[in-house]
């Protein structure tokens, strides 16, 4: 496999990290989150529940941060080895 070659499995293998699933399960627990609102009202149970929701939320963001930056790695060795 020549380095252009190897660039390119690079490039697809970049697009392939699953940065979007995290976002997309962030949104279902916005979604969650309204409900609970919503059937429960501002009480003590809803309060917690929204505690585990935002909780949950930040480590997400945490994990779409390094999802994506396993995708700007593999993005730059595709770069370096254009560059040889």
């Amino acid at each position: 496999m020549t380095i252009q070659e190897q660039a390119q499995q690079l490039e697809l293998l970049a697009d392939q990290v699953p940065t979007g699933i995290a976002l997309a399960t962030k949104g279902e627990l916005e979604d969650v989150q309204a409900q609970v609102l919503g059937l429960l009202g501002e009480t003590g149970s809803a309060t917690a529940i929204q505690g585990s929701v935002q909780i949950a939320m930040r480590q997400i963001d945490e994990v779409a941060a390094s999802l994506e930056n396993v995708r700007l790695q593999i993005r730059e060795a595709a770069q370096h080895h254009l560059r040889g």
